[in-house]
């Protein structure tokens, strides 16, 4: 089977773990290059005291850990488009901070982004929903420059999502067992996060990879660890029962704008209705 090389670019480290980390393993599993590409460092992440090591950058950290996850995966590479984070909201001018991902012009960042597809030769770009994932400016302007990029590189688009539908049931799930879901975690009108159930173009079982999955998320150890005011995702993923871990996270989901390219068709499977 031809190799083919697919490109994964999402907003910040620790985002490929949340929505695609188990579909790259997949790929890599059946003979293709997948290459991480983040649009930043993440360098306005929320970390707890005591994570970073003396005068050590939060930007550098995540970077190690993005590398550390794509090793996990076994990506080939893991790029940076070197933009700084955003944050969750432009400064009090309405301005977003000077060299953030939000304040490059679509140009400029789609340019970014084509010269990478380019020089990879991809045959598919895997990138945000049109809703962010659950909204951050970031992820928004993800989907935004991904979906500019692929029209003009001619490069197949798939946009990695959940099931709002399944992300709803097993919040409830979670809270019918008794496991604790922090306040606040999830809101109770999901409509402007992820993609309804009716509009998943394809789903992929990422079962047989979920330990390297788990491990993809593991990397990221300043983004699982405790910040003042802060509900850490990651960390209440990670201390999820192993059987209800394997329950949220055996499956991802996809949009795929475009028909993948024959030689990846296997690990998509088409959704069911």
């Amino acid at each position: 089977m031809p190799e083919c090389t697919v490109v994964a670019f999402h907003a910040h480290p620790d985002d490929e773990s949340l929505l695609d980390a188990g579909t790259l393993a997949r790929l890599v599993d059946a003979g293709h290059r997948v290459v991480l590409v983040f649009a930043t460092s993440g360098d306005l992440g929320d970390v707890g005291d005591g994570v970073l090591a003396g005068d050590e950058a939060l930007a550098d950290r995540r970077r190690a850990e993005a590398r550390a996850s794509g090793a996990a995966l076994g990506a080939a590479e893991v790029r940076f488009l070197d933009y700084r984070d955003s944050g969750h909201a432009p400064e009090a001018d309405g301005r977003w901070g000077e060299g953030s991902w939000c304040s490059a012009p679509l140009e400029e960042a789609t340019d970014a982004l084509v010269a990478v597809l380019r020089d990879l030769d991809a045959a598919l770009l895997v990138a945000d929903d049109r809703n962010g994932g659950y909204g951050h400016p970031d992820h928004l302007r993800v989907h935004e420059v991904a979906w500019a990029a692929s029209r003009r590189s001619g490069t197949p688009l798939a946009l990695a999502t959940i099931d709002r539908e399944f992300l709803a049931g097993g919040v409830e799930l979670a809270r019918g067992l008794g496991l604790e879901v922090p306040e606040g975690f999830v809101p109770d009108d999901l409509t402007t996060w992820y993609t309804p159930h009716d509009e998943i173009t394809h789903t992929v079982d990422v079962a047989p990879v979920l330990g390297r999955r788990r491990a993809s998320m593991a990397a990221h150890a300043t983004q699982s660890t405790g910040a003042p005011d802060t509900v850490r995702t990651l960390a209440v993923f990670l201390a999820l029962p192993e059987e209800i871990f394997a329950l949220a996270f055996s499956t991802e989901w996809f949009v795929m704008v475009d028909e993948p390219p024959a030689a990846l068709r296997d690990v998509f499977t088409p959704a069911t209705s």
